[in-house]
């Protein structure tokens, strides 16, 4: 048995010829329009802010590059640092921290062990210093693309709003003829549809 045809089309779109699709391809031929439009007025002013972003963007960059570079070799150093100190007191080493030696542990068979790990303290607090620096240019850098983001969308947005006033829509027409055609297109189109409909006189269907 033949499925039944969806009066909408296979995925519940309008179809030529039914009520509504000359409407439907109107609207989107003008929103289209209206797109095209908006991106080619902020195209200029795009370009600038996107240019200056991109300047910023390749200079945190190198920044984070010199960082990385640098993080790799204060890390090798803390390492090395807190393995010397370690042979001397191994007990005041651990994976994550390294602990001074008592006065006790100053003198005697382990003595020096304390301008070891002067050492071992330096290095290791050089490290964590690099390492949150790169940390925080990282999200610099995440933040300054959300930031583009937000600045290219406000564009768009402003303008946007603009056209929404009669004043702006009258001026944008006024600069584009295609979004021009459109418009009126739509709108005679809308006024037609509004014309045929019949008139009620608040009785309703009888």
């Amino acid at each position: 048995m033949p499925e039944e045809r969806d009066e909408l089309g296979t995925f519940g779109e309008l179809l030529p010829g039914q009520p509504g699709f000359e409407e439907a391809l109107a609207q989107g031929q003008y929103d289209f329009a209206k797109t095209r439009f908006v991106r080619s007025v902020t195209s200029d002013g795009v370009a600038r802010v996107v240019e200056h972003a991109a300047a910023r963007r390749a200079k945190l960059r190198a920044e984070i590059d010199n960082l990385r570079t640098l993080v790799r070799a204060r890390h090798e150093a803390a390492i090395e640092h807190a393995r010397a100190y370690g042979q001397i007191l191994p007990h005041r080493v651990g994976k994550t921290w390294i602990q001074p030696p008592s006065q006790l542990e100053k003198v005697g068979e382990f003595h020096g062990s304390e301008r070891f790990y002067k050492r071992a303290e330096k290095a290791a607090k050089e490290y964590v210093e690099v390492r949150d620096l790169l940390v925080k240019r990282r999200d610099q850098l995440i933040s300054m693309e959300e930031d583009l983001r937000h600045a290219l969308d406000d564009r768009e947005a402003a303008l946007i709003r603009q056209m929404e006033s009669p004043r702006g829509l009258k001026a944008a027409l006024q600069r584009d003829p295609l979004l021009n055609v459109a418009y009126q297109k739509l709108k005679s189109l809308r006024e037609e549809l509004a014309e045929s409909k019949p008139a009620t006189d608040g009785l309703g269907d009888l």
